[in-house]
């Protein structure tokens, strides 16, 4: 991770609060934080579903063209998403409006986040490997020295 490093001639000032919520004040807060982790669950459910779905259809030997569309994971198409299904599902219809849409909000923009990251690191995980095969050298893979490589 980037370290931050201030420019010359500026003051960086920090502080730190203690929170002391009373009893309303703690239930408002774990509920919110229930929420944003709800909201989270759900959306890595909805999207990780549309895969599982493809991964299962491709085993029946769907053709490409046919096979379950992928459902999109950015934030504004869980939003959507979200939005439609929070006042029929179940997990969601007899409480969603106690909470602010924020604390739903920031479970999505989490989940979408990790997806992104997720497509990210098997990309670079591919890109790598690509490069490694194309060398003839395995050792290049990461996590894999070469200790481990003679083992194998």
């Amino acid at each position: 991770m980037k370290r931050f490093r201030p420019q010359p001639g500026f003051v960086v000032q920090a502080y730190r609060f203690a929170l002391d919520p009373n009893t309303s004040q703690e239930a408002a807060l774990r509920s919110h934080c229930g929420a944003a982790r709800a909201a989270y669950n759900w959306a890595v459910g909805w999207v990780s579903a549309s895969w599982w779905q493809r991964k299962a259809e491709e085993t029946y030997g769907v053709a490409e063209a046919e096979l379950t569309q992928w459902r999109p994971w950015s934030l504004p198409s869980l939003r959507k998403a979200f939005n439609e299904a929070k006042k029929t599902d179940p997990r969601f219809a007899n409480w969603w409006e106690e909470n602010s849409k924020e604390a739903y909000n920031t479970g999505l923009a989490n989940a979408s986040a990790a997806f992104d990251n997720y497509a990210k690191s098997t990309e670079a995980r591919d890109r790598t490997h690509a490069e490694a095969s194309r060398s003839g050298d395995e050792t290049d893979l990461p996590g894999r020295n070469a200790r481990n490589a003679q083992s194998h």
